[in-house]
């Protein structure tokens, strides 16, 4: 929202949701399904908050110029793609697994999600061609 509004409101709440965030990871980067769950870092991973959040993370350091951001979203894509990819299953539907929709209710525990494989790849994407995140908005209209 800052990039697109240059409200610094948003800036500042979406730095310390990310601060919040990374002090939350457990030791191997890939987010339990709720920061705040009980038996972190021992509880049901979610790679979808882990591909999301290193978005995030390459949007807060462009907009900041804190370097410390996207060292930690590097670390998010390399860990996702060292860990939670379906590479070695047949059965695979989807580019990322060990993503959970719904733990409370026992729907959807370490599954492959859509939009997993979505942000993996528009982090990948925003690291390799960070003069392309505009793309697909058209900026004349806004």
């Amino acid at each position: 929202m800052y990039r697109r509004t240059g409200n610094r409101d948003f800036l500042t709440t979406a730095r310390r949701l990310a601060d919040y965030a990374v002090q939350a990871l457990t030791p191997d980067h890939v987010p339990v399904w709720d920061y705040r769950a009980p038996q972190q870092p021992h509880d049901i991973k979610d790679a979808s908050a882990g591909a999301i959040m290193a978005c995030g993370l390459l949007d807060l350091a462009a907009a900041t110029g804190r370097l410390a951001y996207r060292e930690v979203a590097l670390r998010l894509l390399t860990a996702l793609s060292q860990t939670c990819l379906t590479t070695n299953s047949s059965r695979a539907q989807a580019v990322v697994a060990r993503c959970t929709r719904n733990r409370p209710a026992e729907d959807g525990i370490e599954i492959s999600l859509p939009y997993a494989d979505y942000y993996l790849l528009e982090g990948i994407l925003r690291v390799l061609r960070p003069q392309d995140v505009d793309r697909a908005i058209d900026l004349s209209t806004v």
